[in-house]
């Protein structure tokens, strides 16, 4: 009788293999030691889960995650890599930023919060290594879409490497390697895969739409919020989405100035401040509706939207939220001024709005001081000198620290190395500029909001080139960019970041489609 061969032993042992693949052609030595460490490898896992319990579980995944990046590595390749998949979660990702609160979620025992924005980052950056790793083309690609703006990529890059090697300077490592975990995940990723993603003619404007849609969602949410005077879903929320933690309460509970006791509304989002900055953000994008719609039903829709914005900015009570909104069409203004002079050198309309557009800037600025409503809501009164006197402390504090220690320390250690209070006794930091120089040092600081201001001037060059219509979104995500920036001066808060790495992707992309035009025509880049 004769016995079917076992795997691995004599030379003519064979068997289906995936393609790319083959065999082993006879026993080795090293199989034995790889089955041998694998199991030694097991034992300690279960060693460590008896004696520790839950508490490991998170440090035991890290040697998972590294070996199944190593497997995407391995993966043989492909003509036809999966970027639908990764079309679809970046549009779920952003879906889910923007639609659902962040402090609902699963929360089991020795785990990270399972949130919407991890159920669909985790999968999109497993889709984007798969692509990278399958596919030369998809490589060549993304390579040639991100080189349309060389020095923001290069900043990115140089950002992501900064953040790493601050873990290393961190008085808690374990803390900085999560956040640099999630660095990774909502922003250095979300970078590279929206410039692929948002290549694709169309899917800015849909970003755009969306942007609208849940400027419209998250504003309705803040009235009924407001004629609560509570988070809506406060006090109803399932049992298996509750998580009993004090910052989740806190961020549940009533918000109110202590100097006036006036309800700030948050709607979705962690704070007001939160929700008052992506109005800011989002502000741009319906006045480019308003602008360029060619429908009167669309540009009344825009108006009617403008004003739901300013008074829900109004309802959070936020000189931050005022000044993105009104910056916005002043920057807008310049922005179309311009353009109208470039491509239509026979007008007068365009030079003399451009030639203008200082000493309205300037009134702009004055009536800000002149106006009590507005100077209230940009510069604030008395009951907001509090806060303005703790940034100035927090200032003085921080500079000496920065300055002591230039080369950062550590990422997610900001406030922690500040150590300033707030009434409450909470650790609080206002200013993202403090957190980043404290964080990253001088120049992590300048390579970061060197990203910022280097997209915006890649948008801005390439603008006067635009073809499409599409491509004219690029003045709004150039405003959003520049009003975020603005806004960091005074508030720390990360809620909208991967919102905005998002849209740095989609200022590359247009770019890269500008350039493209360019050269099929014979026109140098």
């Amino acid at each position: 009788m004769k016995l079917p061969s076992l795997p691995f032993i004599g030379r003519s042992a064979r068997g289906p293999v995936l393609a790319g693949y083959h065999v082993p052609v006879r026993f080795r030595a090293g199989t034995i030691l790889g089955v041998l460490a694998y199991t030694g490898i097991l034992i300690v896992y279960g060693v460590a889960l008896t004696y520790f319990g839950p508490s490991v579980l998170m440090p035991l995944t890290a040697p998972l995650a590294i070996l199944a990046l190593v497997v995407i590595w391995a993966l043989p390749d492909s003509a036809r890599p999966p970027t639908r998949w990764l079309n679809a979660l970046v549009f779920a990702f952003l879906v889910a930023l923007l639609v659902w609160p962040d402090y609902l979620a699963l929360a089991l025992p020795g785990t990270p919060w399972i949130t919407a924005l991890r159920l669909t980052g985790v999968p999109l950056a497993v889709f984007l290594f798969i692509c990278l790793s399958v596919s030369r083309a998809f490589r060549a690609r993304l390579f040639e879409i991100v080189g349309a703006t060389r020095i923001t990529t290069g900043l990115v890059v140089g950002f992501a490497a900064i953040a790493t090697l601050s873990v290393a300077l961190s008085n808690d490592p374990a803390t900085s390697l999560n956040k640099l975990v999630v660095a990774y995940l909502y922003w250095i990723i979300i970078f590279f895969a929206s410039a692929w993603v948002f290549s694709k003619p169309g899917n800015v404007r849909k970003l755009a739409w969306i942007v609208w849609l849940f400027v419209l969602i998250t504003s309705v949410i803040g009235l009924q919020e407001w004629r609560l005077q509570s988070v809506p879903w406060a006090g109803h929320i399932p049992s298996f989405l509750r998580i009993e933690d004090p910052v989740v309460q806190h961020i549940l509970s009533a918000k109110s100035r202590s100097t006036t006791g006036i309800y700030r509304v948050q709607s979705k989002f962690t704070t007001p401040l939160g929700f008052a900055e992506f109005l800011a953000l989002a502000t741009p994008f319906i006045i480019f509706f308003f602008v360029f719609a060619r429908n009167w039903l669309l540009k009344g829709a825009a108006v009617a939207t403008l004003v739901l914005i300013f008074i829900s900015i109004s309802r959070t009570d936020s000189r931050l939220g005022a000044a993105g909104f009104f910056m916005s069409f002043m920057l807008f203004l310049a922005a179309w001024a311009a353009l109208r002079w470039w491509r239509e050198r026979t007008s007068l309309f365009g030079p003399a709005l451009t030639l203008a557009y200082p000493a309205v800037f300037a009134a702009f600025i004055a009536s800000t001081f002149l106006i009590g409503r507005m100077r209230a809501m940009v510069w604030g009164t008395k009951a907001q000198s509090f806060s303005s006197q703790a940034r100035e402390a927090q200032v003085e504090r921080g500079l000496p620290l920065i300055w002591s220690e230039p080369w950062g320390r550590g990422i997610g250690r900001g406030a922690l190395e500040l150590g300033y209070r707030n009434l409450a006794g909470g650790l609080t930091i206002d200013s993202y500029f403090l957190l980043i120089g404290l964080e990253f040092g001088v120049i992590g600081f300048l390579v970061y909001f060197g990203i910022f201001l280097s997209s915006a001037s890649y948008g801005a060059r390439n603008l006067f080139n635009y073809r499409t219509s599409e491509q004219l979104l690029l003045i709004p995500l150039m405003i959003s960019v520049t009003n975020f920036v603005i806004i960091k001066t005074v508030f720390a808060q990360q809620e909208n970041h991967p919102l905005l790495f998002m849209f740095l992707g989609a200022i590359t992309a247009l770019c890269w489609q500008i350039r493209k035009a360019q050269q099929q025509d014979g026109i140098p880049g």
